[in-house]
């Protein structure tokens, strides 16, 4: 769930030029939706987010920890990742 690296998929990547930024590629995951149910227009919708180094689980006005396990082990229908090198400032 961190350091997914995608310079492989850059032109420098591919093209085996070397990469300025050591950390430039890598993105850590910080929210997941899941979809439950068969079908596009049925089901249901629920989140995982991370804040701190913390999972959450939301799900309609319920907001519970999780674990990393679980986040993993969902089927995830969107993912959301952020650049390492631009991580979200903390609140002010």
């Amino acid at each position: 769930m961190e350091s997914l690296d995608m310079s492989a998929f850059t032109v420098r990547g591919m093209t085996g030029t070397r990469l300025g930024a050591q950390n430039s590629h890598l993105y850590d995951l910080a929210a997941v939706i899941v979809h439950h149910g068969s079908g596009a227009g049925t089901g249901h919708y629920t989140a995982f987010a991370v804040h701190d180094g913390q999972w959450f689980h939301f799900n309609d006005s319920s907001v519970r920890p999780a674990t990393t396990d679980a986040v993993a082990k969902c089927k995830p229908y969107i993912l959301f990742y952020v650049r390492r090198e631009f991580s979200i400032p903390p609140p002010l």
